[in-house]
């Protein structure tokens, strides 16, 4: 988090839907930065060790909707976001023309522009921003963000918010242009960590200690991101969530859809989203990504996380 942010919301009412592995830490973030949070009654267990201060419990998203002109929305799938958005007492039913509604989870091209064409029809502002860098990220304030904005004055209202759960912000271009650089960010990303979880175990298997071996790719061609966060998570048997599985799956899927509907055969991201598809039948969707590893080299210990409400990320969306 930019320190200062820290006293900007100060007075602000934000509303938050979407309080599971990403959205939790993320809503945490601006309630320290001084923001009053509007949150669903059902999300309330997940907020409660920040107290009663500064914090809205409320039944319906129009009811979140009429507490807060900014609503942020971190949920886990389509469904879920036409359902807060147009549905029975969504967003939809209770916005003005004061309303901006911004979208920071992975959201399909189609689901993002219906949504944005109802809330613009009333009046509403939309802007999508969806966000890379998993639970570490979130909690640390230095997500990076794409942020697609139909106006410089939206990008305005939301940018004090964005630079307390973020980083590295970008202003992409209009609606739905957030959501099209997240696309690409998830097929390198998800596929990356296919390759890096083979190269393990192929290491491993080659008699190489994975601890000497991480650092002396470092700064190499073969350096990344990825290698240096999940190689040594790898290397260490360490499966605490960071991200489930069924996440890989579904946001490649939106890379393969967007990739058709633009006349493209990606055969890496193909391929890719089979192996996670594996890894989840094989393991679990729950799960987290570095256990994809298990699926290329059984050898890798088992022992990750089987389920329960009190697990470490127990929940992607509410």
């Amino acid at each position: 988090m930019n320190d200062e942010a820290l006293d900007r919301l100060a007075g602000r009412t934000v509303g938050f839907i979407g309080l599971g592995l990403m959205g939790r830490p993320m809503a945490q973030n601006l309630h320290a930065a001084g923001a009053t949070l509007a949150i669903p009654r059902r999300a309330a267990a997940s907020m409660a060790d920040l107290g009663p201060d500064r914090i809205e419990i409320l039944e319906t998203p129009a009811a979140i909707a009429r507490a807060a002109d900014i609503v942020i929305l971190m949920l886990a799938s389509a469904d879920a976001m036409v359902e807060v958005c147009l549905g029975t007492d969504g967003l939809a039913d209770a916005a003005t023309p004061n309303t901006l509604v911004m979208d920071m989870g992975t959201t399909d091209a189609a689901t993002t522009a219906s949504i944005a064409a109802r809330l613009q029809e009333i009046g509403a502002a939309f802007v999508d921003a969806p966000v890379s860098g998993g639970r570490i990220g979130a909690t640390k304030g230095r997500l990076t963000i794409f942020v697609g904005a139909d106006s410089a004055k939206d990008h305005e209202r939301v940018f004090p918010l964005l630079e307390v759960m973020g980083e590295n912000v970008t202003v992409m271009g209009k609606v739905g242009t957030g959501q099209a650089a997240k696309v690409v960010n998830q097929l390198i990303s998800f596929s990356a960590q296919v390759t890096v979880a083979e190269a393990m175990a192929l290491a491993r298997r080659s008699g190489l200690e994975l601890d000497t071996l991480i650092p002396a790719l470092a700064g190499g061609a073969a350096d990344s991101v990825v290698l240096q966060i999940l190689g040594p998570r790898m290397a260490a048997e360490d499966w605490s969530i960071t991200a489930h599985m069924s996440l890989a799956e579904k946001d490649l899927g939106i890379v393969i859809d967007s990739a058709e509907a633009h006349g493209l055969d990606l055969k890496v991201a193909a391929v890719a989203r089979e192996r996670w598809a594996d890894a989840i039948r094989g393991i679990g969707p729950d799960h987290d990504i570095a256990e994809i590893v298990r699926l290329v080299d059984p050898e890798f210990s088992g022992g990750g996380w089987h389920g329960g409400g009190d697990a470490v990320g127990s929940g992607t969306g509410e």
